[in-house]
């Protein structure tokens, strides 16, 4: 009986390891839907800030609203380089994991830094 519920209870733990943090999921189209930080309250509407990840290339394309006074990134391409659990774009490490299929990024928001919330399409 013990070695059953000793199996049992490994067997949630390796599943409970295999969160949705598969670096292949990071790649395409994220919508930019929410920030929080110590700025303005934004309402962001889906299609304002795009950002296209190529895991490929390490490049991530982005496209802002202009009239939008929040831009994380400029518009424009950037490169970027990942390691377990981090992605480092234009000198910022940033934190990244899913959730509920959606994508965060944060920069440090126990300090103020930038939470960011992506959805797909």
């Amino acid at each position: 009986m013990k070695k059953i519920a000793l199996l049992f209870a490994l067997i949630g733990f390796i599943s409970s390891c295999s969160s949705d943090n598969n670096t292949d999921s990071l790649n395409g189209i994220w919508h930019l839907i929410d920030v929080t930080c110590e700025c303005a309250p934004v309402d962001f509407q889906k299609g304002e800030h795009i950002w296209n990840f190529n895991l490929s290339s390490n490049q991530v394309s982005v496209v802002n609203n202009p009239d939008e006074p929040l831009q994380i990134l400029d518009t424009g391409s950037h490169n970027f380089s990942l390691k377990k659990g981090k992605i480092t774009i234009l000198s910022v490490e940033y934190d990244y994991y899913f959730k509920n299929g959606n994508l965060f990024l944060s920069d440090h928001p126990e300090v103020d830094g930038p939470l960011m919330e992506f959805t797909r399409n």
